[in-house]
Protein backbone atom coordinates (compact mmCIF):
# COMPACT_ATOMS: atom_id res chain seq x y z
CA UNK A 1 0.00 0.00 0.00
CA UNK A 2 1.07 3.48 -0.72
CA UNK A 3 0.51 6.62 1.71
CA UNK A 4 -2.83 8.64 0.19
CA UNK A 5 0.05 11.76 0.99
CA UNK A 6 1.92 11.11 -1.57
CA UNK A 7 -1.36 11.97 -3.75
CA UNK A 8 -0.99 15.52 -4.83
CA UNK A 9 -3.75 17.54 -3.17
CA UNK A 10 -5.17 14.93 -0.58
CA UNK A 11 -4.62 17.11 2.10
CA UNK A 12 -6.22 20.06 1.11
CA UNK A 13 -9.64 18.27 -0.16
CA UNK A 14 -9.29 16.40 3.62
CA UNK A 15 -9.31 19.49 5.68
CA UNK A 16 -12.09 21.34 3.22
CA UNK A 17 -14.38 18.24 4.04
CA UNK A 18 -13.29 18.29 8.31
CA UNK A 19 -14.41 22.10 7.73
CA UNK A 20 -17.81 21.22 6.23
CA UNK A 21 -18.05 18.45 9.28
CA UNK A 22 -17.38 20.88 11.68
CA UNK A 23 -19.65 23.60 10.29
CA UNK A 24 -22.63 21.39 9.36
CA UNK A 25 -22.71 22.41 5.65
CA UNK A 26 -24.78 20.37 3.58
CA UNK A 27 -22.49 17.88 1.09
CA UNK A 28 -23.53 16.86 -2.43
CA UNK A 29 -21.73 14.01 -3.59
CA UNK A 30 -21.97 12.75 -7.67
CA UNK A 31 -20.60 9.34 -8.71
CA UNK A 32 -19.92 8.37 -12.40
CA UNK A 33 -22.67 5.36 -13.66
CA UNK A 34 -20.54 2.79 -13.51
CA UNK A 35 -19.27 0.10 -10.81
CA UNK A 36 -16.21 2.17 -10.10
CA UNK A 37 -18.01 5.62 -10.05
CA UNK A 38 -21.02 3.96 -8.11
CA UNK A 39 -18.97 2.13 -5.20
CA UNK A 40 -17.13 5.32 -5.02
CA UNK A 41 -19.93 7.30 -4.05
CA UNK A 42 -20.72 4.70 -1.48
CA UNK A 43 -17.90 4.58 0.10
CA UNK A 44 -17.49 8.24 0.73
CA UNK A 45 -21.41 8.58 1.49
CA UNK A 46 -20.81 5.58 4.06
CA UNK A 47 -17.98 7.26 5.61
CA UNK A 48 -19.13 10.88 6.03
CA UNK A 49 -22.54 9.14 7.47
CA UNK A 50 -20.16 8.39 10.65
CA UNK A 51 -20.27 12.59 11.34
CA UNK A 52 -23.56 13.93 9.29
CA UNK A 53 -26.79 13.91 7.88
CA UNK A 54 -26.15 16.81 5.94
CA UNK A 55 -25.73 14.80 2.91
CA UNK A 56 -26.57 14.25 -0.43
CA UNK A 57 -26.10 12.37 -3.87
CA UNK A 58 -26.56 13.05 -7.70
CA UNK A 59 -25.84 10.51 -10.56
CA UNK A 60 -26.39 10.18 -13.71
CA UNK A 61 -28.03 7.60 -15.48
CA UNK A 62 -26.26 6.26 -17.83
CA UNK A 63 -28.01 7.30 -20.97
CA UNK A 64 -26.99 10.98 -20.03
CA UNK A 65 -22.98 10.45 -20.31
CA UNK A 66 -19.96 10.77 -17.55
CA UNK A 67 -20.04 14.53 -17.61
CA UNK A 68 -22.26 16.42 -14.95
CA UNK A 69 -23.93 19.17 -16.52
CA UNK A 70 -27.17 17.69 -16.64
CA UNK A 71 -26.45 17.17 -13.20
CA UNK A 72 -26.13 20.80 -11.76
CA UNK A 73 -29.59 21.68 -11.20
CA UNK A 74 -30.39 18.56 -9.25
CA UNK A 75 -27.90 19.74 -6.64
CA UNK A 76 -29.52 21.68 -3.66
CA UNK A 77 -29.06 24.90 -3.69
CA UNK A 78 -27.98 24.92 0.18
CA UNK A 79 -25.03 22.92 -1.00
CA UNK A 80 -21.61 24.13 0.29
CA UNK A 81 -19.59 21.62 -1.08
CA UNK A 82 -19.96 19.12 -4.02
CA UNK A 83 -17.90 16.16 -4.37
CA UNK A 84 -17.37 14.47 -7.79
CA UNK A 85 -15.93 11.36 -7.64
CA UNK A 86 -14.84 8.81 -10.38
CA UNK A 87 -15.19 11.90 -13.11
CA UNK A 88 -14.94 15.22 -13.84
CA UNK A 89 -11.32 16.56 -13.73
CA UNK A 90 -11.92 18.22 -17.86
CA UNK A 91 -15.30 19.25 -16.46
CA UNK A 92 -14.42 23.21 -15.94
CA UNK A 93 -17.71 24.59 -17.20
CA UNK A 94 -19.71 22.85 -14.99
CA UNK A 95 -17.42 23.47 -12.08
CA UNK A 96 -17.23 27.27 -13.09
CA UNK A 97 -20.62 26.95 -12.83
CA UNK A 98 -20.82 25.62 -9.78
CA UNK A 99 -18.16 28.15 -7.81
CA UNK A 100 -19.74 31.27 -9.08
CA UNK A 101 -22.80 29.99 -7.33
CA UNK A 102 -20.45 29.83 -4.19
CA UNK A 103 -19.91 25.76 -4.37
CA UNK A 104 -16.83 25.15 -3.15
CA UNK A 105 -16.33 22.24 -5.82
CA UNK A 106 -13.58 19.03 -5.03
CA UNK A 107 -12.39 16.04 -7.55
CA UNK A 108 -11.51 12.57 -7.23
CA UNK A 109 -10.42 11.26 -10.33
CA UNK A 110 -8.48 8.81 -12.35
CA UNK A 111 -9.16 9.71 -15.82
CA UNK A 112 -6.80 11.02 -18.37
CA UNK A 113 -6.36 15.26 -17.69
CA UNK A 114 -7.04 16.79 -20.90
CA UNK A 115 -7.00 20.36 -19.63
CA UNK A 116 -6.60 22.56 -16.89
CA UNK A 117 -8.94 22.94 -14.22
CA UNK A 118 -8.37 25.44 -11.94
CA UNK A 119 -12.22 25.51 -10.14
CA UNK A 120 -12.18 22.82 -8.32
CA UNK A 121 -9.58 20.91 -5.95
CA UNK A 122 -8.69 17.94 -7.74
CA UNK A 123 -7.16 14.67 -6.71
CA UNK A 124 -5.85 12.67 -9.38
CA UNK A 125 -2.57 10.46 -10.19
CA UNK A 126 -2.70 11.24 -13.67
CA UNK A 127 -1.67 14.92 -12.69
CA UNK A 128 1.96 15.82 -13.83
CA UNK A 129 3.12 16.64 -10.73
CA UNK A 130 1.39 14.00 -8.44
CA UNK A 131 4.11 11.82 -6.82
CA UNK A 132 1.50 8.85 -5.98
CA UNK A 133 3.27 5.78 -8.05
CA UNK A 134 0.18 3.69 -8.54
CA UNK A 135 -1.24 5.38 -11.94
CA UNK A 136 -3.45 2.32 -12.67
CA UNK A 137 -5.66 3.27 -9.29
CA UNK A 138 -9.46 3.49 -9.88
CA UNK A 139 -12.16 6.04 -8.33
CA UNK A 140 -13.21 3.84 -5.74
CA UNK A 141 -9.74 3.20 -4.29
CA UNK A 142 -8.51 6.78 -4.62
CA UNK A 143 -12.10 7.85 -2.20
CA UNK A 144 -11.13 5.06 0.19
CA UNK A 145 -7.26 6.64 0.27
CA UNK A 146 -9.49 9.89 1.11
CA UNK A 147 -11.48 8.27 4.24
CA UNK A 148 -7.80 7.11 5.27
CA UNK A 149 -6.59 11.18 5.48
CA UNK A 150 -10.19 12.18 6.93
CA UNK A 151 -9.57 9.31 9.62
CA UNK A 152 -6.47 11.07 10.70
CA UNK A 153 -8.19 14.47 10.86
CA UNK A 154 -10.83 13.44 12.78
CA UNK A 155 -9.15 10.90 15.27
CA UNK A 156 -11.37 7.80 14.02
CA UNK A 157 -11.06 4.50 11.74
CA UNK A 158 -14.04 4.37 10.12
CA UNK A 159 -12.59 3.54 6.57
CA UNK A 160 -11.13 -0.16 7.92
CA UNK A 161 -15.65 -0.57 7.64
CA UNK A 162 -15.01 0.38 3.95
CA UNK A 163 -11.45 -1.95 3.11
CA UNK A 164 -13.42 -4.54 1.24
CA UNK A 165 -14.98 -2.50 -1.79
CA UNK A 166 -11.80 -0.26 -3.34
CA UNK A 167 -10.79 -4.06 -4.77
CA UNK A 168 -13.90 -4.78 -6.80
CA UNK A 169 -13.44 -0.86 -8.02
CA UNK A 170 -10.16 -1.80 -9.43
CA UNK A 171 -10.88 -5.17 -11.04
CA UNK A 172 -14.18 -3.54 -12.32
CA UNK A 173 -13.15 -0.63 -13.93
CA UNK A 174 -10.15 -3.45 -15.39
CA UNK A 175 -7.28 -1.27 -13.64
CA UNK A 176 -3.64 -3.26 -13.95
CA UNK A 177 -3.83 -6.53 -11.95
CA UNK A 178 0.34 -6.33 -12.20
CA UNK A 179 0.13 -3.27 -10.20
CA UNK A 180 1.39 -4.75 -6.63
CA UNK A 181 -1.75 -1.87 -4.39
CA UNK A 182 -4.57 -3.42 -7.04
CA UNK A 183 -3.30 -7.07 -6.08
CA UNK A 184 -3.40 -6.32 -2.38
CA UNK A 185 -6.89 -4.39 -1.93
CA UNK A 186 -8.26 -6.81 -4.74
CA UNK A 187 -7.18 -9.85 -2.35
CA UNK A 188 -8.96 -7.91 0.87
CA UNK A 189 -12.30 -8.25 -1.17
CA UNK A 190 -12.18 -11.62 -1.96
CA UNK A 191 -10.69 -13.10 0.86
CA UNK A 192 -12.05 -10.09 3.55
CA UNK A 193 -15.27 -9.75 1.90
CA UNK A 194 -17.53 -8.29 4.87
CA UNK A 195 -20.76 -6.40 2.63
CA UNK A 196 -23.74 -8.38 3.49
CA UNK A 197 -25.54 -7.37 0.16
CA UNK A 198 -22.43 -8.28 -2.52
CA UNK A 199 -22.05 -12.18 -0.04
CA UNK A 200 -25.70 -12.86 -0.78
CA UNK A 201 -25.40 -11.57 -4.70
CA UNK A 202 -22.33 -14.02 -4.82
CA UNK A 203 -24.27 -16.89 -3.36
CA UNK A 204 -27.34 -15.93 -5.32
CA UNK A 205 -25.22 -16.56 -8.28
CA UNK A 206 -24.16 -20.41 -6.57
CA UNK A 207 -20.51 -18.72 -6.04
CA UNK A 208 -18.76 -20.34 -3.28
CA UNK A 209 -18.02 -17.24 -0.86
CA UNK A 210 -15.07 -19.44 1.00
CA UNK A 211 -13.00 -19.64 -2.37
CA UNK A 212 -13.93 -16.23 -4.52
CA UNK A 213 -11.55 -15.63 -7.26
CA UNK A 214 -11.98 -12.73 -9.69
CA UNK A 215 -13.33 -14.20 -12.56
CA UNK A 216 -16.21 -15.26 -9.88
CA UNK A 217 -16.64 -11.03 -9.52
CA UNK A 218 -15.72 -10.15 -13.47
CA UNK A 219 -18.19 -12.69 -14.82
CA UNK A 220 -21.03 -12.63 -12.25
CA UNK A 221 -21.50 -10.11 -9.83
CA UNK A 222 -19.90 -6.95 -11.30
CA UNK A 223 -21.92 -7.21 -14.87
CA UNK A 224 -25.26 -7.32 -12.74
CA UNK A 225 -24.75 -4.47 -10.46
CA UNK A 226 -23.34 -2.72 -13.86
CA UNK A 227 -26.68 -3.78 -15.65
CA UNK A 228 -28.90 -1.62 -13.28
CA UNK A 229 -26.70 1.52 -14.82
CA UNK A 230 -26.82 0.11 -18.13
CA UNK A 231 -30.21 0.73 -18.42
CA UNK A 232 -30.97 3.56 -16.41
CA UNK A 233 -31.84 2.52 -13.02
CA UNK A 234 -28.36 4.26 -11.09
CA UNK A 235 -30.57 3.95 -8.15
CA UNK A 236 -30.86 0.08 -7.69
CA UNK A 237 -27.25 -0.56 -8.23
CA UNK A 238 -26.76 2.50 -5.60
CA UNK A 239 -29.39 0.87 -2.90
CA UNK A 240 -27.29 -2.11 -3.28
CA UNK A 241 -24.25 -1.49 -2.89
CA UNK A 242 -25.63 0.73 0.52
CA UNK A 243 -26.73 -2.72 2.05
CA UNK A 244 -23.42 -3.42 3.70
CA UNK A 245 -25.40 -5.03 6.66
CA UNK A 246 -29.30 -7.39 6.23
CA UNK A 247 -32.35 -5.39 5.53
CA UNK A 248 -35.84 -5.76 4.64
CA UNK A 249 -34.92 -4.68 0.33
CA UNK A 250 -31.89 -6.70 0.10
CA UNK A 251 -33.37 -10.22 -1.43
CA UNK A 252 -35.17 -7.80 -3.55
CA UNK A 253 -32.85 -5.96 -4.92
CA UNK A 254 -30.86 -9.15 -5.56
CA UNK A 255 -33.24 -10.77 -7.47
CA UNK A 256 -33.88 -7.57 -9.64
CA UNK A 257 -29.99 -7.51 -9.89
CA UNK A 258 -30.30 -11.01 -11.50
CA UNK A 259 -32.86 -10.37 -13.76
CA UNK A 260 -31.11 -7.83 -14.97
CA UNK A 261 -28.39 -9.22 -15.60
CA UNK A 262 -30.05 -12.16 -17.49
CA UNK A 263 -31.57 -9.19 -19.63
CA UNK A 264 -28.43 -8.11 -20.48
CA UNK A 265 -27.21 -11.16 -21.65
CA UNK A 266 -30.19 -11.69 -24.39
CA UNK A 267 -29.36 -8.10 -25.68
CA UNK A 268 -25.86 -8.98 -26.11
CA UNK A 269 -26.13 -11.97 -27.63
CA UNK A 270 -29.03 -11.00 -30.39
CA UNK A 271 -27.14 -7.71 -31.23
CA UNK A 272 -24.10 -9.82 -32.23
CA UNK A 273 -26.62 -12.48 -33.95
CA UNK A 274 -28.04 -9.83 -35.75
CA UNK A 275 -24.47 -7.89 -36.95
CA UNK A 276 -22.01 -10.18 -37.38
CA UNK A 277 -22.78 -10.81 -41.29
CA UNK A 278 -22.02 -7.03 -41.57
CA UNK A 279 -18.93 -6.68 -41.03
CA UNK A 280 -16.32 -6.84 -43.17
CA UNK A 281 -13.13 -8.74 -43.39
CA UNK A 282 -11.64 -5.61 -44.80
CA UNK A 283 -12.14 -3.22 -42.26
CA UNK A 284 -9.60 -2.98 -39.28
CA UNK A 285 -12.18 -1.81 -37.15
CA UNK A 286 -16.04 -3.47 -36.62
CA UNK A 287 -18.26 -0.65 -36.91
CA UNK A 288 -21.79 -0.97 -36.67
CA UNK A 289 -24.84 1.43 -36.25
CA UNK A 290 -28.01 0.24 -34.16
CA UNK A 291 -30.02 2.54 -32.11
CA UNK A 292 -31.96 -0.13 -30.78
CA UNK A 293 -29.05 -1.63 -28.49
CA UNK A 294 -29.34 1.78 -25.72
CA UNK A 295 -26.41 3.99 -25.06
CA UNK A 296 -26.11 1.44 -21.37
CA UNK A 297 -25.32 -1.38 -23.82
CA UNK A 298 -23.37 -0.16 -27.22
CA UNK A 299 -20.12 -1.11 -24.64
CA UNK A 300 -20.92 -4.56 -24.18
CA UNK A 301 -21.96 -5.14 -27.74
CA UNK A 302 -18.45 -3.89 -28.92
CA UNK A 303 -16.66 -5.93 -26.33
CA UNK A 304 -19.07 -8.97 -28.00
CA UNK A 305 -17.65 -7.62 -31.27
CA UNK A 306 -14.17 -7.34 -30.99
CA UNK A 307 -14.15 -10.81 -29.56
CA UNK A 308 -15.58 -12.83 -32.32
CA UNK A 309 -14.21 -10.68 -35.06
CA UNK A 310 -10.12 -10.20 -33.19
CA UNK A 311 -10.35 -6.40 -33.77
CA UNK A 312 -11.76 -2.82 -31.94
CA UNK A 313 -15.06 -2.35 -32.50
CA UNK A 314 -17.21 0.68 -32.09
CA UNK A 315 -21.15 0.46 -31.68
CA UNK A 316 -23.23 3.77 -32.50
CA UNK A 317 -26.67 4.99 -31.52
CA UNK A 318 -27.96 8.21 -31.70
CA UNK A 319 -26.37 11.49 -30.32
CA UNK A 320 -27.87 14.43 -28.63
CA UNK A 321 -28.78 16.28 -31.86
CA UNK A 322 -30.01 14.15 -35.10
CA UNK A 323 -26.94 14.95 -37.23
CA UNK A 324 -24.66 13.43 -34.17
CA UNK A 325 -23.76 9.51 -33.90
CA UNK A 326 -22.57 8.59 -29.93
CA UNK A 327 -21.70 5.06 -28.44
CA UNK A 328 -18.71 3.20 -27.22
CA UNK A 329 -15.69 1.26 -28.39
CA UNK A 330 -13.50 -1.30 -27.59
CA UNK A 331 -9.85 -2.10 -28.25
CA UNK A 332 -6.96 -4.63 -28.15
CA UNK A 333 -4.37 -5.03 -25.97
CA UNK A 334 -1.68 -4.15 -28.72
CA UNK A 335 -2.26 -0.68 -28.43
CA UNK A 336 -4.51 2.34 -26.99
CA UNK A 337 -7.39 2.51 -28.80
CA UNK A 338 -8.03 5.78 -27.31
CA UNK A 339 -5.27 7.22 -28.53
CA UNK A 340 -5.73 6.26 -32.10
CA UNK A 341 -9.15 7.93 -31.74
CA UNK A 342 -7.91 11.57 -30.25
CA UNK A 343 -5.99 11.27 -33.72
CA UNK A 344 -8.66 10.67 -35.73
CA UNK A 345 -9.92 14.45 -37.65
CA UNK A 346 -13.31 12.78 -38.05
CA UNK A 347 -13.89 12.28 -34.55
CA UNK A 348 -16.07 15.36 -32.48
CA UNK A 349 -15.34 13.75 -29.05
CA UNK A 350 -13.58 10.87 -27.55
CA UNK A 351 -12.76 9.44 -23.57
CA UNK A 352 -12.21 7.07 -21.36
CA UNK A 353 -9.49 4.40 -20.41
CA UNK A 354 -7.39 3.53 -23.45
CA UNK A 355 -9.22 0.27 -24.41
CA UNK A 356 -12.95 1.20 -23.63
CA UNK A 357 -14.15 4.28 -23.62
CA UNK A 358 -17.22 6.64 -25.73
CA UNK A 359 -17.11 8.62 -29.05
CA UNK A 360 -19.27 10.73 -31.03
CA UNK A 361 -18.81 11.95 -34.66
CA UNK A 362 -20.96 13.60 -37.08
CA UNK A 363 -22.92 11.33 -39.20
CA UNK A 364 -21.16 12.64 -41.98
CA UNK A 365 -18.19 11.50 -41.28
CA UNK A 366 -18.63 8.12 -41.02
CA UNK A 367 -17.06 7.00 -43.92
CA UNK A 368 -14.15 9.30 -43.27
CA UNK A 369 -13.60 6.97 -39.92
CA UNK A 370 -14.07 4.33 -41.65
CA UNK A 371 -11.09 5.24 -43.90
CA UNK A 372 -8.70 6.60 -41.67
CA UNK A 373 -9.38 3.72 -39.29
CA UNK A 374 -8.15 1.41 -42.09
CA UNK A 375 -4.80 3.51 -43.51
CA UNK A 376 -3.67 4.14 -39.80
CA UNK A 377 -3.96 0.38 -38.79
CA UNK A 378 -3.06 -0.46 -42.46
CA UNK A 379 -0.49 -3.01 -40.94
CA UNK A 380 -2.92 -4.10 -38.26
CA UNK A 381 -3.94 -8.21 -39.13
CA UNK A 382 -6.78 -9.69 -36.74
CA UNK A 383 -5.09 -12.36 -35.55
CA UNK A 384 -7.41 -15.58 -34.05
CA UNK A 385 -4.64 -17.42 -32.96
CA UNK A 386 -5.52 -19.38 -29.74
CA UNK A 387 -2.40 -18.98 -27.03
CA UNK A 388 -2.31 -21.04 -23.84
CA UNK A 389 -0.08 -21.07 -21.15
CA UNK A 390 0.68 -24.83 -20.29
CA UNK A 391 -0.58 -28.18 -21.81
CA UNK A 392 -1.64 -31.09 -19.84
CA UNK A 393 -2.96 -34.44 -20.45
CA UNK A 394 -6.44 -35.03 -18.76
CA UNK A 395 -4.90 -37.38 -16.70
CA UNK A 396 -2.86 -35.16 -14.52
CA UNK A 397 -6.36 -33.37 -13.82
CA UNK A 398 -7.99 -33.69 -10.63
CA UNK A 399 -9.68 -31.07 -7.81
CA UNK A 400 -6.17 -30.40 -5.85
CA UNK A 401 -4.43 -29.59 -9.21
CA UNK A 402 -7.53 -27.09 -10.16
CA UNK A 403 -7.60 -25.71 -6.54
CA UNK A 404 -3.93 -25.28 -7.39
CA UNK A 405 -4.14 -23.29 -10.25
CA UNK A 406 -7.14 -21.36 -9.09
CA UNK A 407 -4.97 -20.29 -6.34
CA UNK A 408 -2.41 -18.90 -8.45
CA UNK A 409 -4.92 -16.78 -10.67
CA UNK A 410 -7.08 -15.56 -8.22
CA UNK A 411 -6.40 -12.09 -8.41
CA UNK A 412 -6.32 -12.12 -12.13
CA UNK A 413 -7.94 -9.59 -14.44
CA UNK A 414 -5.82 -6.80 -17.38
CA UNK A 415 -2.01 -7.63 -17.26
CA UNK A 416 -3.06 -10.75 -15.16
CA UNK A 417 -5.24 -13.13 -17.13
CA UNK A 418 -6.81 -16.22 -16.35
CA UNK A 419 -4.45 -19.36 -17.31
CA UNK A 420 -5.36 -20.87 -20.55
CA UNK A 421 -4.45 -24.86 -20.83
CA UNK A 422 -4.36 -26.70 -23.46
CA UNK A 423 -5.78 -30.41 -22.11
CA UNK A 424 -5.01 -33.61 -24.40
CA UNK A 425 -6.21 -37.50 -24.35
CA UNK A 426 -9.96 -36.18 -23.98
CA UNK A 427 -12.40 -38.36 -25.49
CA UNK A 428 -16.16 -36.48 -25.98
CA UNK A 429 -18.80 -39.06 -24.22
CA UNK A 430 -22.03 -37.59 -24.40
CA UNK A 431 -23.11 -33.45 -25.12
CA UNK A 432 -25.79 -31.36 -23.76
CA UNK A 433 -27.22 -28.25 -23.89
CA UNK A 434 -28.30 -25.98 -21.10
CA UNK A 435 -29.69 -23.20 -19.48
CA UNK A 436 -32.87 -21.60 -20.79
CA UNK A 437 -32.08 -20.48 -24.20
CA UNK A 438 -29.63 -23.39 -24.75
CA UNK A 439 -26.79 -21.24 -25.69
CA UNK A 440 -24.49 -23.59 -23.29
CA UNK A 441 -23.47 -27.15 -24.13
CA UNK A 442 -22.14 -29.53 -22.05
CA UNK A 443 -19.58 -31.72 -23.34
CA UNK A 444 -19.03 -35.20 -21.31
CA UNK A 445 -15.09 -36.14 -20.99
CA UNK A 446 -14.89 -38.55 -18.10
CA UNK A 447 -13.42 -36.95 -15.31
CA UNK A 448 -13.09 -33.45 -16.78
CA UNK A 449 -16.77 -31.78 -17.90
CA UNK A 450 -16.10 -29.21 -20.69
CA UNK A 451 -18.16 -25.97 -20.72
CA UNK A 452 -18.53 -23.76 -23.51
CA UNK A 453 -21.01 -20.58 -23.27
CA UNK A 454 -22.49 -18.46 -25.59
CA UNK A 455 -23.21 -20.74 -28.58
CA UNK A 456 -26.27 -21.65 -30.77
CA UNK A 457 -27.70 -25.15 -31.74
CA UNK A 458 -25.80 -25.09 -35.02
CA UNK A 459 -22.10 -25.32 -32.57
CA UNK A 460 -24.23 -27.99 -30.35
CA UNK A 461 -24.80 -29.96 -33.48
CA UNK A 462 -20.80 -30.29 -34.61
CA UNK A 463 -19.67 -31.39 -31.51
CA UNK A 464 -18.82 -34.70 -31.96
CA UNK A 465 -19.55 -38.01 -29.97
CA UNK A 466 -17.16 -41.02 -29.20
CA UNK A 467 -14.82 -38.91 -30.64
CA UNK A 468 -10.46 -37.77 -29.44
CA UNK A 469 -9.86 -34.34 -29.21
CA UNK A 470 -7.81 -31.76 -27.19
CA UNK A 471 -9.32 -28.74 -26.11
CA UNK A 472 -7.77 -25.03 -24.81
CA UNK A 473 -9.46 -23.24 -21.88
CA UNK A 474 -9.48 -22.34 -18.31
CA UNK A 475 -10.14 -24.91 -15.22
CA UNK A 476 -12.32 -24.58 -12.36
CA UNK A 477 -14.03 -26.66 -9.74
CA UNK A 478 -17.89 -26.89 -9.47
CA UNK A 479 -19.48 -27.46 -6.61
CA UNK A 480 -22.92 -28.45 -5.91
CA UNK A 481 -24.65 -28.39 -2.91
CA UNK A 482 -27.85 -30.56 -2.81
CA UNK A 483 -30.06 -30.46 0.49
CA UNK A 484 -32.94 -32.50 -0.39
CA UNK A 485 -33.60 -35.38 -0.54
CA UNK A 486 -30.62 -35.53 2.11
CA UNK A 487 -27.13 -33.34 1.84
CA UNK A 488 -25.16 -34.20 -0.59
CA UNK A 489 -22.35 -32.62 -2.04
CA UNK A 490 -21.37 -32.73 -5.59
CA UNK A 491 -17.75 -31.41 -7.45
CA UNK A 492 -17.12 -31.51 -11.22
CA UNK A 493 -13.66 -30.87 -12.77
CA UNK A 494 -14.61 -28.27 -15.33
CA UNK A 495 -12.57 -27.07 -18.28
CA UNK A 496 -14.63 -23.47 -19.86
CA UNK A 497 -13.24 -24.08 -23.29
CA UNK A 498 -12.36 -21.66 -25.83
CA UNK A 499 -12.14 -24.05 -28.51
CA UNK A 500 -11.41 -27.73 -29.09
CA UNK A 501 -9.79 -29.81 -32.33
CA UNK A 502 -10.00 -33.47 -33.39
CA UNK A 503 -7.41 -35.87 -32.96
CA UNK A 504 -6.70 -38.38 -35.59
CA UNK A 505 -4.66 -40.76 -33.78
CA UNK A 506 -1.90 -43.13 -35.61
Amino acid sequence: MHSPYLLKNIDLVGQRIKNALDKNELVTISGDPDMDGVTSLVILYKYLSNFTDRLHYVCNERSKGHMIGSLIQSIPDETKLFIALDSSSNDTESMKYLTEKGIDCLIIDHHTITNANSFAIIVNPQQDDCGYPNKNACGGLLTFKLCQVLDDLMETSYSYELSDLPGFSLMADMMLMMEMENRYYAKLSLKGLRHEGLKQLFKGMKKDLNNLTATDFLYGVSPAITAATRVDNIKLAIDFLMCDKETPELKEYIKELIKLNEYRKVVQAEALERHKDNISDDDKVAIIYDPSIGKGMNGLVGQELSKKFNRPAIVLGDGDDKNTYAGSFRGLEDFSMLDLLEKCRAIEHTGGHPGAGGLSIKKENLQELKDELNNRLSSFVPDDTLYYDLEFSVNEIDERFINYITEFYRYSGNGFKPGMFLIKDLFISDRKPLGKSNNTVKIDCGKLQLMKFKVDIEYYNKVPVFTDIEAIGSLNMNIWTEYKPKFKVTKTCQLFIEDYREVIKQ
